[in-house]
Formats: C-alpha cells, sequence, structure tokens
C-alpha cells in the first residue's frame, strides 16, 4: 500500500477562488463562494463544508478540486466559510456561523435559479459533523441557543470521514482544545451544547445519509459504524461505504482511486435528488 495522504498533503491540495463571494455576517470568516454550472437552470445545491478540526488553520481552499467536480456534475455549489477555535468560533458560534451560510441561500437562490428543493450537503471530517448537524437542526430545542425556527431543508448528506458522536470524539481526544472550545467544554460540563451540536442525538435527522470512511481512519470508522446502526434503528435511511487502502485525506483527493467511490455516491445522491 502507498503511503497516506498527511495534513500538510492536504493543505497543498489545488487551490481556487469561486465564481461569486457573499458575505452571510459581518465578520471577515462570515462568507460562502457560489460556483455555477454551465448547465441549464434551475442548478442543484451542494453545500460543501470544509473540515479541519475546527482549527483556524484549515480553511474552505483546498477543497476547491471538489468543487470543480461538482459544477461540472452540474451542480452549483455553495462552499462556505465559518468560524473556528482561533478565530472566533468559540460556542456557539461556529454553528450559528454554518446555519446562517446555509440559510442565506434563501437570498440569493431567484438571482442565481437555485433549486432549493434539490439541496445536498456535503461535509468532510469536522465539515461532515455540521453537515449531519445542519440536518437535524429542526430537532434542536427552541431554549437551545442553537435553535433556528425556520431551518433550510436539505434533501440528503454526504458525510465524508466525519465527526458523528461529539462525545464520543471528545472522549477519545479528537480535535484536542479546539473541539472544547467550539463546544463550550466537555460533555460532563455543557451537557446541553452536545445534545443539540452531536448529529448522534439529533437522531433520526428524517433524510438519506451516506457516510463514507476510509479503512485506515480507524477512530472515525468505529464512530460511523456506530451511528449508522443508531440511524437505521432510529428508521432513517443511512448507510455506510469503507474506501479500500484509503485514509483521512484521499477521500477529498479528487485524483484519488478513494474519489472514484465518492463521486459515485454524489451521483447517487443528485439521481434520486433529481427524481424527488
Amino acid at each position: 500500500m502507498s503511503e497516506l495522504l498527511s495534513a500538510e498533503d492536504y493543505l497543498r491540495f489545488p487551490q481556487q477562488a469561486g465564481d461569486i463571494r457573499y458575505a452571510y455576517g459581518p465578520h471577515p470568516l462570515q462568507f460562502a463562494e457560489l460556483s455555477l454550472p454551465t448547465s441549464a437552470p434551475p442548478h442543484p445545491v451542494v453545500i460543501l463544508i470544509h473540515g479541519g478540526c475546527y482549527r483556524e488553520l484549515y480553511d474552505l481552499r483546498p477543497l476547491s478540486s471538489v468543487v470543480t467536480y461538482l459544477v461540472g456534475m452540474g451542480s452549483a455549489v455553495w462552499n462556505i466559510e465559518y468560524r473556528r477555535h482561533g478565530c472566533g468560533g468559540n460556542f456557539p458560534h461556529m454553528f450559528l456561523d454554518a446555519a446562517a451560510a446555509v440559510d442565506y441561500l434563501r437570498q440569493i437562490a431567484v438571482e442565481h435559479d437555485l433549486d432549493l428543493d434539490r439541496i445536498i450537503s456535503v461535509g468532510h471530517s469536522a465539515g461532515g459533523h455540521l453537515a449531519l448537524w445542519l440536518a437535524g437542526r429542526s430537532r434542536i430545542p427552541a431554549n437551545n441557543p442553537l435553535y433556528s425556527a425556520d431551518p433550510l431543508p436539505n434533501h440528503a448528506v454526504l458525510a465524508l470521514a466525519p465527526l458523528t458522536d461529539i462525545a464520543s470524539a471528545w472522549r477519545r481526544g479528537a480535535c484536542g482544545e479546539a473541539l472544547l472550545d467550539v463546544m463550550g467544554g466537555s460533555p460532563d460540563h455543557a451537557p446541553a451544547n452536545y445534545r443539540a451540536g452531536s448529529p448522534a442525538q439529533l437522531l433520526p435527522l428524517g433524510l438519506r445519509q451516506m457516510i463514507l470512511v476510509g479503512e485506515h481512519d480507524s477512530d472515525i470508522l468505529q464512530e460511523a459504524r456506530q451511528y449508522t446502526d443508531a440511524a437505521a434503528k432510529y428508521g432513517d435511511q443511512a448507510q455506510l461505504l469503507v474506501l479500500p487502502e484509503a485514509g483521512h485525506f484521499e477521500i477529498v483527493a479528487v485524483s484519488s482511486a478513494a474519489w472514484r467511490m465518492v463521486g459515485s455516491a454524489l451521483q447517487l445522491l443528485a439521481a434520486a435528488s433529481a427524481s424527488g
């Protein structure tokens, strides 16, 4: 087996800006980039959410090749940025940013002929956490700071190497102080934050979920198995696919063998979205 891609490799992925940048809030990191296909409108939408263990170092730019691939599929891509650990993302700000970025699509849908009835969320790592969390926002109680009265609904979620049970992730030491910052403390000190901010605590999400994890991404894979089993017991249509000979970053490297499975999953979800 060839050597797995590292975080340093990930940061060296090709990078380019999207077509149009919109600010959904006043902070410099409260923005998203819209990239549009050349196909005839109305355009289905992919919400793309980068990861990086919630840390400031990792932004939306390494997913540029993923944006290009998705646009080539005929989707408009809404690549969102948000505050993280080290740049104002302490609880609840990271979550509120992600929610505001997604809901902002309502303001630009008519101008760009976006079909908001065909939305798929795609997230990697911590972004996979947020993609799943966004799908479950309607289940957050009204007395929680993460509550949203009218969240924009998704059709499906493709979560790539996601953190799914955030309390479990904390117990195994994932992302260190960055996770504690964005969650507002440990599960013992801030249990309500974990109940409202962890996808595993919001089940059932009520929509199709495909979870893809590399076979060598062992901690993520173990949690993903537990999550998809739990989701199925709640009645959700949730599926786990294990990518052979892949780690944490091959899954978003469009030139990798692992990406072929990701591309197939995207095509499947896009076809299901088009058929209603």
